[in-house]
């Protein structure tokens, strides 16, 4: 360590800001690692354009020549040189007055700085030498800004060889090769709103707290887009037009951002790769952006082409994606980015298109629905994308490709209850699968899932227009084709009725499944039989129904590698549930409906089978499972916006029976614990958030979710006498906590993690990346846990203590949580 001295020479520019905000983690690091050992001290700040590097470097440079008097750094000397060739203000771009961009420039800066003239008047060649000698007596730091500008290769050199008694802190848009590299990350959503604060000292009322979370959104948290949109703001722009003009007002914020990056790539592998990347607006896949930038994974360019991507700091890798800042995707998008209707632009869209479709089809390979809908609901977010903008195409290469690939997902989107998405793009997708010839997709979609929406919504004239839409179309078909696809609206037609089945329903069903057995068409002929067994079931023919449904399920059985065959045998067995609830055998209707929803894929289907649970375990005698299993399968059926009822074998019982246990188990609760009832759990989740729990630490989230139990426990003993299992063992809230989260291991994995138990739900993974809303995330996972905990641990089965279990999963706990075997 050198010794103390008592004046630092130095031309550290005015600071353009009052306080740094959020950075002050990387300030520390920097000061420590430049008052090191004097053997290599070289520093490089790197990150995103924007981020607050030179604020970051400028604030460094400040406290070392305020510590003069201190030994922390023991430098003699702090020198500003900038490569930066603009400045960005309020009224634009401006070209910077001075640039250090050669190594003459640089040599010149630091020898007027120290006083050192004479050196410059010696000969060229001499010079270096002379600078390097002056430097190894007085200890010197010098500051780099944007030193990736610079276009002089010698300076990197020159930097990378001063004496050892010198410091180097250098910042750069790229990722290089110094000593140390500590990389700026954007703002977080509350250190954007500080900063917003900071910079409104007038109290601005534009500023609201809806403004700020649109405002970071659209700016991913770089600070030099939040203090340009204050400053556009006292320039009499308001805060609506700003927001809703965003890539229009900022286009010289993002040329100034992006533009020599975006020049440094040009006509390269990675400016193909950072284009496809862009069309992703979820974040990409590294393997769907090589098959969309038309590069092959794996291979030296496509490799290479993500390195310097990531270099340049355009591109983020968050899990298993890579996501571009929201004002570079801006950039990418509306400067950077052949025009739609442009051959170069349609290129790269229709292998964006064909990369999505790829996956889709994977997905749909997997053996359960559930599996390939938990993956596909990965990339929904791109997938909506790509909808949105074929809608707006007409008949081209690109809109067929969507057309097809919507029609792939069309039962992901009615099962998973994305209805309103369903029905939006029929308009355009039916009729561009009828223009290729897709008879049996355009069929598939139109009745067994467009319609069945009109259906269950109640929507009978919207319903009708599908079949007479689809008879019109069977008048343009081929001799060969008409068969099957006679048989496809067939099915569905009667699939479809209302009230007692029609005359001709159970004829009609068995032409249908002769077809389909006579063409080899597995899945057509188990869900034409099980619709059959229902109409059978209907007219009371309750053996024939059984057969029926007995062979849906012996149909879809040898090919239960197929996500189809085992929805079809939980549809089926289902069935044979609710014909043993309406036969009064309720003791083999929760056999058989239990088994049903191992299997089964829709939502609605799920939510008919915990309803049908809820009718058998009522005529079982067991009132509470009946209220908690009737109020999961309504909470299941919540966002389907149905028009009927889902108790199938007893549709009064859900009207009339289930209100009325619920409240007799309403006034029994407040009856035993003499108590009023509980707030709602939207009340406790907002208090809970308002209270500042999700601040708290995992061991602190346990010892509350302890005492809870506790207390229930407790409250049980009173009124029941009986303790379960997990409750006995080592005494302290802690440990009764961990013992009751490890019993409801299977519950917890059920709701958060994926089927095959390897990571969160996607969902979940997006509300917890950063700028993800956690509050939203809380709210949606205590519902479920509380939902499940009803039906699995009645004892403690309170709102409480559903929102501190979510708690202590939101707390980091989830994804080590679904790691777990």
């Amino acid at each position: 360590m050198v010794g103390r001295v008592t004046l630092v020479k130095s031309n550290l520019p005015a600071p353009r800001y009052r306080t740094l905000i959020g950075q002050h983690d990387i300030v520390e690091r920097a000061l420590d690692l430049l008052a090191g050992p004097p053997v290599d001290r070289r520093v490089l700040i790197h990150g995103p354009a924007g981020a607050g590097k030179t604020s970051i470097a400028n604030e460094i440079g400040m406290r070392v020549v305020g510590a003069a008097e201190s030994p922390a750094t023991g430098f003699a000397a702090v020198i500003w040189l900038s490569a930066r060739p603009a400045v960005f203000t309020a009224d634009g771009v401006l070209r910077s007055p001075l640039v250090c961009g050669t190594l003459s420039d640089f040599m010149t800066n630091i020898c007027v700085v120290l006083g050192s003239l004479e050196i410059l008047q010696a000969l060229p060649e001499e010079q270096p030498a002379m600078l390097q000698a002056m430097l190894a007596r007085q200890p010197t730091l010098v500051i780099a800004d944007d030193i990736d500008e610079v276009v002089d290769e010698r300076v990197l050199s020159f930097l990378d060889s001063l004496p050892g008694r010198c410091g180097v802190l250098a910042t750069s848009r790229m990722q290089l090769n110094f000593t140390y590299t500590l990389r700026v990350s954007p703002l977080t959503r509350p250190q954007a709103a500080e900063l917003v604060g900071e910079l409104n000292r007038e109290g601005d009322e534009a500023f609201s707290d809806g403004a700020v979370a649109q405002l970071y959104k659209l700016s991913g948290g770089i600070p030099l887009a939040v203090v340009w949109s204050v400053n556009l703001l006292r320039l009499g722009y308001s805060m609506s037009y700003i927001l809703d003009h965003f890539g229009t007002t900022a286009s010289d914020l993002l040329r100034f951002c992006f533009f020599t990056a975006w020049e440094w790539i040009e006509n390269s592998a990675a400016a193909d790769l950072l284009m496809a990347i862009a069309l992703f607006s979820a974040g990409a896949r590294a393997d769907m952006a090589y098959r969309a930038a038309g590069l092959v994974e794996e291979t030296p360019d496509a490799e290479s082409a993500l390195v310097r991507l990531r270099r340049l700091g355009l591109v983020e890798l968050s899990a298993d994606r890579l996501i571009l800042l929201p004002m570079t995707r801006t950039y990418i998008m509306g400067v950077v980015m052949p025009p739609p209707g442009d051959p170069n632009g349609d290129d790269i869209r229709t292998r964006w298109a064909d990369a999505l479709a790829t996956y889709v089809r994977e997905s749909l390979a997997l053996s359960r629905w559930q599996d390939c809908f938990d993956r596909i609901e990965e990339e929904r977010g791109n997938l909506e994308e790509l909808l949105a903008l074929a809608c707006t195409r007409h008949g081209d290469a690109l809109q067929f490709r969507a057309a097809v690939l919507y029609s792939d997902i069309s039962y992901y989107l009615f099962s998973q209850g994305y209805w309103q998405l369903l029905i939006e793009h029929a308009e355009w997708a039916l009729p561009a699968l009828r223009e290729q010839e897709l008879g049996e997709e355009y069929l598939t979609v139109l009745l067994t899932w467009v319609s069945r929406v009109h259906l269950l919504r109640g929507d009978d004239e919207s319903r009708e227009a599908c079949f007479a839409e689809a008879e019109q179309y069977l008048v343009t078909v081929s001799e060969e084709e008409r068969p099957l696809y006679d048989a496809i609206i067939g099915y569905n037609r009667v699939t479809q009725l209302r009230g007692d089945p029609e005359p001709d329903a159970v004829p009609t069903l068995r032409g249908a499944a002769e077809i389909f057995r006579s063409i080899g068409r597995h899945e057509w002929l188990s869900r034409a039989v099980n619709r059959l067994g229902n109409i059978l079931s209907a007219n009371r023919d309750f053996d024939a129904a059984i057969m029926a449904f007995s062979e849906a399920v012996a149909v879809a059985e040898p090919f239960q590698d197929s996500a189809w065959a085992k929805d079809m045998t939980g549809i089926g067995k289902g069935n044979l549930g609710v014909l043993a609830n309406r036969q009064q055998r309720h003791a083999d209707a929760v056999v058989h409906l239990e088994e049903a929803r191992e299997q089964l894929a829709q939502a609605l289907d799920d939510a008919i089978a915990l309803m049908e649970l809820a009718v058998a375990h009522y005529h079982l005698g067991d009132i509470r499972k009946a209220v908690r299993f009737g109020d999961a399968a309504q909470a299941r059926s919540a966002d389907l916006n149905l028009g009927i009822s889902i108790a199938e074998s007893d549709q009064e019982w859900e009207r009339t029976v289930l209100p009325r246990l619920r409240e007799e188990a309403a006034n029994e609760a407040e009856a035993d614990d003499g108590t009023s009832r509980k707030p709602e759990l939207d009340d406790l989740v907002r208090q809970a958030v308002d209270g500042g729990l999700l601040e708290l630490t995992g061991l602190e989230l346990e010892d509350l979710l302890g005492r809870q139990l506790e207390e229930l426990l407790r409250a049980n003993a009173v009124a029941h006498g009986s303790a379960p299992q997990w409750a006995a063992g080592d005494f302290g809230p802690r440990n009764l906590a961990a013992r009751f989260i490890a019993s409801q291991a299977e519950v917890i994995r059920q709701q958060v993690c994926k089927q095959d138990g390897t990571g969160l739900k996607p969902k979940y993974v997006r509300m917890m990346q950063p700028g993800g809303n956690k509050a939203s995330a809380l709210t949606a996972m205590a519902a479920l846990l509380y939902a499940e905990l009803q039906l699995s641990a009645t004892t403690v089965a309170a709102p409480a203590v559903a929102i501190y279990i979510a708690l202590w999963l939101l707390h980091g706990n989830m994804a080590r949580f679904c790691g777990e075997s």
